[in-house]
């Protein structure tokens, strides 16, 4: 285990518990992850509404299909289940979650070809790693923790969590599956962030600094596999980029502490994906 939930609890008390304000601590802001501050560099209208106006955004079919092969991968890798069981239980997921979504039946004709690839071909390249590491008893996946520093002084961090796909010990291995359309061949900016805090985290939780790889399994049908491994070059980089996020997130929520206000201060575009399903929440907030 990576990290306990007490030791976790005894971070936040602590952090609220100091008296000396900063902007996280202003807006009820116990934690961050790694997610929560690309969201905010890539779409600060999403993160307000999220964040400040404490709403949820609904699910799209594409989140419900990767949650669909990441469960499917899991009964192989964890269950020791077939591929050909796995990729049936995949469809199954896929179909159970996706009840409420509006072009039901056209978007299963679609997805459900694709989600049977994607779950047999990143079986067919976990599978030679061995059996990850259980994550802890009653918790779905390892729990990474770490403080990210935005500011000098005893009051300048933050804590943040978040959660390994994969993890092997002995290899001192850490595994993220992705699902995508697109074949990179280079880190995104956002999953550089992800795998080199990751990477940080592990090492400052472990003593060890983990090889870190993200394994893409792709909807085309030709070489349906990526993988990419984070380099330290990549990870200083990528680190310092995220110092910088967490900074200036701190630095736009101590501007106010009405979050009305900083709201109302975003601007909003309408056109990035979180958009999609999404127009009451933007009228609310957007108008």
């Amino acid at each position: 285990m990576l990290i306990t939930p007490f030791h976790l609890s005894k971070v936040l008390i602590d952090m609220t518990d100091n008296d000396r304000q900063n902007g996280f601590v202003t807006h009820n802001i116990k934690r961050i992850s790694v997610s929560n501050v690309n969201t905010f560099r890539e779409a600060p209208d999403v993160w307000v509404a999220r964040y400040l106006g404490k709403v949820r955004f609904p699910s799209g079919f594409a989140a419900v299909q990767g949650k669909a092969v990441e469960r499917g991968v899991d009964l192989g890798l964890y269950e020791g289940e077939d591929i050909d069981a796995c990729v049936k239980k995949a469809v199954r997921y896929l179909k159970d979650d996706s009840l409420t979504l509006p072009k039901r039946a056209e978007e299963l004709e679609k997805r459900v070809p694709i989600v049977e690839r994607m779950t047999a071909t990143a079986l067919e390249h976990l599978m030679p790693l061995g059996r990850p590491d259980d994550p802890p008893k009653d918790q779905k996946q390892h729990n990474v923790g770490i403080n990210v520093r935005f500011r000098p002084g005893d009051d300048g961090t933050v804590p943040l969590l978040g959660y390994l796909d994969y993890y092997y010990e002995e290899k001192n291995l850490v595994v993220d599956l992705k699902t995508t359309s697109k074949a990179p061949t280079k880190w995104s900016l956002s999953h550089g962030i992800q795998a080199a805090v990751y990477q940080a985290a592990v090492k400052s939780m472990t003593g060890k600094k983990p090889t870190v790889k993200f394994g893409y399994a792709l909807t085309r049908q030709r070489d349906p596999w990526v993988w990419l491994e984070l380099s330290d070059d990549d990870a200083a980089k990528y680190l310092k980029i995220f110092k910088q996020s967490v900074t200036q997130l701190e630095a736009f929520l101590s501007l106010s502490d009405d979050s009305n206000r900083l709201i109302a201060a975003t601007p909003h575009n309408p056109d990035t994906f979180y958009w999609n399903n999404a127009e009451e929440i933007a009228k609310k907030f957007f108008g």
